[in-house]
């Protein structure tokens, strides 16, 4: 018989076998521990086989439940239950392990499943950290590598706009300015986000172009709505200022989680955007971002639950996502002082929107804020005819784009040294202004290099200003170039204005 066929897997005295279909009824039972009724439902046993069912149709094949108590007829087992899914039906392998757990247990019942869950309370804890340590290397790592390519890019698009471009190639230098500076904003984002846990993220209040940040969103979205065979709408007050001040790159993560869910969750119908206009008090706006969609909708009973860690409201086909998204959407909302709101239906679609306060400025604020660092910069550089820099600089890629930003400048004289063993050798046979430093060298590191160049007896050599430039964002590793020596770092990938603007001042 099959079930003597299953036994020889498991053949043991303290163990008992039970077959059954897909409705938990009981086909066939050695009878070992439990004298089981054949045809009769497992269901209705024991409280704890009335969860089976909802394991039956999952895509896993095994299942484990450990330290499991149960009573049949006034005989009680402490027993270890396994269910394994077989061709024809469900195998029930309930084993009584009585005799081991009680060897364990010094005090009561309730004292021994306090200690079971205190063990596993700190194997789970033990996990989390790992994880956390993962987590964090792997951040640390990705992010290091990313940051080379991305400064070639954020170069190359700045060579790009010096050149003659049509209208249309204009306004996609544009989009593609836009998306690479979030692209920039997100890693940087990526060090710091576990800082929410920590209650130590803190929101910033810079100016930024509001207008711009809205076509983006316009722009990224119907492409993506698109795409899926749905319609993106989008509306815009005119009473909006351009320009307001507040923390650019929070509000681009709250945004673009909320579009990404409702294009994810939406099958057919459209998608939309919307800043609406609230209120202007003095120098102040209140405004009103909505997005809605005619996606699954949440039942009310679940609304709470999904703006949880790793909750995510799922249809028949649908498993993907992280789950996380909405937990950032409340959290950041919860910094900037507002709050997410929800307004949903099953099968009808769901709204999600939240109010949010800006300052904005006067017209003329918001035109210098905009061109004043590329007015230093070109004021700047024209101080001195030339300037002789030292670059030191492995990659080929960051190289050729520096080389670019600084010889379009038409104010530099620039050397390289692509390893260390050769920098002080350059610095001692010339004379310059101002050194820019690869931080992460092979063979010798930008800041052993430094902390010689300091270590020099001559005046002309142990002062020239030293720039760092490094792929770790780690407040550590930037405390380390400083006190080694170096007069600022920069990290990639930067901006050119803000790189120019850091010589000039330097070389002043």
């Amino acid at each position: 018989m099959m079930l003597k066929q299953y036994q020889e897997e498991f053949a043991n005295k303290n163990r008992q076998f039970i077959f059954m279909n897909a409705e938990g009824v009981v086909i066939e039972s050695d009878q070992r521990l439990f004298d089981i009724p054949i045809s009769s439902s497992i269901l209705e046993l024991h409280p704890f086989f009335e969860s089976l069912p909802a394991l039956f149709d999952s895509t896993e094949e095994e299942f484990d439940f450990f330290c499991i108590h149960l009573a049949f007829n006034e005989n009680t087992f402490i027993t270890d239950v396994k269910l394994r899914k077989k061709m024809d039906g469900f195998l029930l392998i309930i084993t009584d392990l009585t005799e081991h757990y009680d060897s364990y247990q010094s005090v009561t019942q309730s004292r021994n499943e306090s200690v079971i869950k205190t063990e596993l309370t700190v194997l789970k804890n033990l996990e989390l950290q790992e994880r956390e340590r993962f987590k964090n290397r792997f951040i640390h790592n990705f992010s290091h590598e990313l940051r080379n390519p991305l400064t070639s890019i954020m170069a190359i698009i700045d060579i790009l706009d010096a050149t003659e471009m049509t209208t249309e190639q204009s306004k996609m230098l544009d989009f593609l300015k836009e998306s690479n500076s979030n692209l920039r904003l997100m890693l940087e984002d990526t060090l710091s986000i576990g800082m929410i846990d920590a209650g130590k993220l803190e929101i910033q209040h810079k100016l930024f172009n509001l207008r711009k940040f809205f076509e983006l969103m316009q722009f990224t979205y119907t492409a993506k709505a698109k795409k899926k065979g749905l319609k993106f709408v989008s509306s815009w007050d005119y009473r909006i200022p351009e320009f307001v001040e507040g923390d650019r790159l929070r509000l681009f993560q709250i945004v673009t989680n909320l579009l990404d869910n409702a294009v994810e969750y939406s099958e057919q119908g459209k998608v939309s955007f919307e800043i609406q206009f609230n209120q202007k008090r003095a120098n102040a706006t209140s405004l009103r971002f909505q997005v809605t969609d005619t996606g699954i909708g949440i039942p009310e009973e679940s609304q709470e639950a999904i703006f949880e860690s790793f909750h995510r409201e799922q249809s028949e086909d649908r498993s993907k996502g992280t789950g996380l998204g909405l937990t950032i959407v409340k959290r950041l909302l919860e910094l900037m002082n507002s709050k997410i709101q929800l307004k949903s239906e099953p099968d009808k679609g769901s709204v999600f929107y939240f109010d949010m306060s800006f300052k904005y400025p006067l017209p003329s604020e918001s035109r210098w804020s905009e061109h004043s660092n590329k007015k230093a910069v070109d004021k700047g550089v024209k101080a001195r005819k030339k300037y002789k820099i030292l670059l030191v600089e492995d990659d080929e890629y960051v190289q050729l784009t520096l080389f670019k930003i600084l010889l379009n400048t038409d104010n530099f004289q620039i050397d390289l040294a692509y390893d260390g063993a050769l920098v002080l050798q350059e610095v001692v046979n010339n004379d310059y202004d101002l050194i820019l430093m690869d931080v992460d060298l092979p063979n010798l590191t930008g800041i052993q290099i430094t902390k010689l160049i300091r270590d020099f007896p001559f005046k002309n050599i142990k002062n020239v200003p030293i720039i760092g430039i490094t792929a770790n964002a780690y407040q550590e590793n930037l405390d380390m170039c400083i006190a080694a020596g170096m007069n600022d770092v920069v990290i990639k990938p930067y901006e050119k204005e803000k790189l120019l603007n850091i010589i000039l001042k330097k070389l002043k």
